[in-house]
């Protein structure tokens, strides 16, 4: 009984960090999970706003010249580049958030 409790004081530091670790792995994957959810959300937001701004742009080109064809407009080129952009960066955000969820193969079919 003495020898464990000798060798558990002199490695206590050692004991104490190899725990710490244990717990420090844990808290640092359910921080980036909860980053990932609050990225999803504005990410989310951004493209509502993106989508709007895009049905405004189309409306105001139709308004100007209804034979128009509205793809050919410079601006909403680049508004549908940052729509996809954005998709992209939800979708692996999801897919990472998923895994994070569900190791593995685990996953639930959707």
């Amino acid at each position: 009984m003495e020898k464990n409790l000798r060798y558990k004081m002199q490695h206590i530091g050692d004991i104490f960090l190899s725990k710490l670790e244990n717990v420090w792995g844990s808290v640092k994957g359910s921080a980036r999970g909860i980053v990932l959810t609050y990225d999803i959300q504005e990410l989310q937001k951004e493209k509502d706003k993106l989508v709007k701004r895009i049905g405004k742009r189309v409306v105001v080109i139709r308004k100007k010249a209804p034979g128009v064809d509205v793809l050919n407009d410079a601006m909403l080129t680049k508004l549908f580049y940052r729509l996809d952009r954005i998709e992209d960066k939800i979708e692996v955000s999801m897919k990472e958030r998923k895994e994070r969820l569900h190791p593995g193969n685990l996953a639930p079919e959707q």
